[in-house]
């Protein structure tokens, strides 16, 4: 079974969610005989010379992007590609939608979670005064936060 697939070339770092590639070709390739979707290996048709730059792929059909870890030439216009896959780019739509309470970032923290790294002490100071004249009838509570 074939199915196309778009050869390109990485620009970005690795653990980028949204990748800046450059579109090398469009090819039509087969995945070679017990081979995975999270590290196939894939047989194309094409000029060796024409991919030596290729270190990223997207294959739609997989909904997937890879990272090419190995291209080798198995004989005279059939090129064999190892590839990873780049789960960070492949399921980035999913990533961005997520929420989540950050426990620590590198320029901004919460003083209200606690994780050991910030120190952050809590002490007490309560301050009682008495009146000199009490209460007579009624009874009152007075509480100040802050100074």
């Amino acid at each position: 079974m074939a199915f196309s697939i778009l050869l390109q070339q990485n620009n970005s770092e690795d653990n980028r969610v949204t990748k800046n590639v450059n579109t090398i070709a469009s090819v039509s390739g087969v995945l070679k005989d017990d081979t995975s979707i999270i590290d196939p290996v894939i047989l194309i048709r094409c000029d060796l010379p024409s991919v030596v730059n290729c270190n990223y792929m997207t294959i739609p059909s997989f909904n997937r992007s890879y990272f090419v870890r190995n291209i080798k030439s198995v004989r005279n216009g059939l090129v064999e590609f190892n590839c990873h896959v780049d789960v960070l780019s492949s399921f980035a739509n999913s990533i961005k939608g997520n929420t989540a309470i950050i426990k620590r970032q590198e320029n901004d923290w919460n003083l209200y979670l606690n994780d050991g790294t910030l120190r952050v002490y809590q002490n007490s100071s309560v301050l009682t005064k008495s009146f000199p004249s009490g209460f007579n009838k009624q009874e009152f509570v007075l509480a100040v936060a802050g100074s």
